[in-house]
């Protein structure tokens, strides 16, 4: 962000709120939530077409969190009361729905704006206000900016040398087709095994004619241990929902539990 003494006059005439909120993933979406509750006008500007941050634009075949349930939801008991997820890790379509869900109990969208990207922000010290431009040449003012972007927000695309004379189809996961992709019968190349590649090789192994891994670097991938979760079990799970998010507050990565002090090397296999 940077700052200049005047802007210039036709952004005078900008829509005006207390605050200007970016992204409408998890942060998003609860300061929005929570800066209206204090009385402030708020809007919230998201460059995709629906709620969700990360779980908008991440929809390729096997993406799903890697938290557990409840681990991966808001803790107010108005939102996780009368919700039930399917999978103790919940595919990014129903993360979707359960977007929709907070959506509908928090009427969030009404100060939404869709489809719009934020591109920069400028600081009018003559109004005290910030200037949050549009890729669309639109602006707001805000007398406070929140930036809730997250660290994914930019997809990261290798150099390959070579890649601009590829004539098949080719996708990154961070900008999947929101319509799917069939990959059934394919010749399938992955490039990378981080967390992304991994869930994607074992989808489109699956239906793939030949599938071809590219990695530069052996990782460490672990069973997820995924289970069906049926309304009577949580039922039961929600009895200790408020110890488990008040240990999720204590714990430094946000889960219910601590981590070890153990390094990895401590540990025999």
């Amino acid at each position: 962000m940077k700052t200049q003494p005047t802007v210039p006059p036709e952004i005078h005439a900008a829509e005006e709120v207390d605050v200007v909120v970016v992204g409408a993933g998890f942060t998003g979406l609860y300061q929005l939530h929570r800066l209206r509750q204090l009385g402030f006008s708020v809007r919230l500007l998201e460059a995709g077409a629906d709620l969700g941050g990360i779980w908008y634009w991440n929809c390729y075949p096997g993406a799903r969190v890697d938290t557990h349930v409840p681990m991966y939801e808001f803790s107010s008991e108005d939102l996780w009361r009368d919700w039930t997820w399917t999978e103790r890790f919940p595919a990014w379509d129903e993360l979707r729905r359960y977007f929709h869900y907070v959506d509908q109990k928090l009427d969030l969208s009404r100060d939404i704006r869709f489809n719009t990207r934020v591109e920069g922000a400028e600081f009018d010290r003559d109004r005290n206000q910030w200037v949050v431009s549009i890729l669309d040449g639109g602006a707001v003012r805000a007398r406070f900016l929140v930036l809730c972007t997250g660290f994914a927000a930019k997809p990261y695309i290798p150099d390959i040398a070579g890649l601009e004379r590829f004539e098949g189809v080719k996708h990154h996961t961070a900008w999947w087709p929101q319509d799917g992709l069939d990959m059934t019968d394919k010749r399938v190349g992955v490039i990378g095994t981080g967390a992304s590649g991994v869930q994607v090789v074992q989808e489109a192994a699956r239906v793939a004619a030949q599938l071809t891994v590219f990695q530069r670097t052996p990782i460490l991938a672990l069973a997820m241990q995924q289970c069906s979760l049926d309304e009577a079990t949580q039922r039961d799970m929600k009895r200790d929902y408020p110890a488990r998010f008040a240990r999720r507050r204590e714990s430094f990565g946000g889960f219910d539990f601590h981590a070890s002090g153990k390094s990895a090397l401590e540990v025999s296999p």
